[in-house]
């Protein structure tokens, strides 16, 4: 899980985190070179962007794959973007007291029609909030 101090991303540390995020599957530096190939990264590019993710503690080794005749490590997310959006709001100055009101505001802004799915989930948060609350005291 992240800090409570967010790491903030660049751009393609951003872009990169989307591609772990949409391959829901370990992934080497050869297969994001691969996925990323429309992209003017190179292999030393990625490796670099690789070990700063590493350091800011948002993917980390879960393994390996042999290529030939050299090995190389798989990566998976360590957060989740619903994770590291939050995290990038609170960062913003919303204090913890705004929330509802945060997410009033994104729930108005994706102004999609039926969002009952959506009034089940934040029931559902509701009710553990609710639970874990009572159990606590």
């Amino acid at each position: 899980m992240m800090s409570k101090k967010p790491k903030h991303l660049t751009a393609s540390e951003e872009d990169l985190m989307e591609i772990f995020w949409e391959a829901k599957a370990p992934l080497t530096s050869v297969e994001i070179l691969n996925i990323s190939a429309g992209r003017s990264w190179n292999g030393n590019y990625i490796h670099m962007m690789l070990r700063s993710l590493l350091k800011k503690g948002m993917i980390e080794v879960c393994g390996s794959i042999q290529y030939g005749t050299q090995y190389a490590r798989q990566f998976i997310p360590v957060v989740t973007k619903e994770q590291y959006a939050a995290k990038l709001v609170l960062s913003k100055g919303i204090k913890g007291n705004a929330i509802a009101a945060v997410t009033v505001a994104m729930v108005n802004e994706t102004s999609e029609t039926g969002n009952e799915g959506l009034i089940e989930q934040l029931e559902e948060i509701i009710e553990s909030l609710k639970s874990k609350e009572t159990k606590e005291t």
